[in-house]
């Protein structure tokens, strides 16, 4: 039972977080003005200063962790903030993770909010 009310606070909080801004979207939300171009993560490193230099939040930091750790759960979790129609993203894990290549892995920026 325990795994369930885990598994249902992490979809909750990716919801949140990832939507966190929908009252703030305007013609420069697809530029991401104020937020880094580029945010890299090393898978193993435990280094996450991509996500806190930009968030003092301990569950936006949280919702990263759990997105580079368990993509496959995020990718049936969709996206209701819109940015599937700006960013082109499939799921909620394209939020949070833009792209995995080896041990690098390119974060996004949406989940700030």
């Amino acid at each position: 039972m325990t795994k369930k009310r885990l598994a249902l606070l992490m979809t909750f909080l990716f919801v949140l977080t990832g939507c966190s801004g929908i009252q703030q979207q305007d013609s420069s939300h697809n530029s991401h003005n104020n937020e880094p171009s580029s945010l890299t993560y090393e898978l193993g490193s435990d280094n996450w200063e991509a996500v806190t230099t930009n968030t003092d939040s301990l569950e936006t930091l949280e919702a990263y962790q759990f997105a580079v750790e368990h993509p496959e759960v995020l990718d049936y979790i969709p996206c209701y903030c819109g940015c599937y129609e700006e960013a082109g993203h499939e799921s909620n894990k394209n939020c949070f993770v833009d792209e995995r290549e080896g041990t690098t892995v390119q974060l996004d920026t949406m989940g700030f909010g």
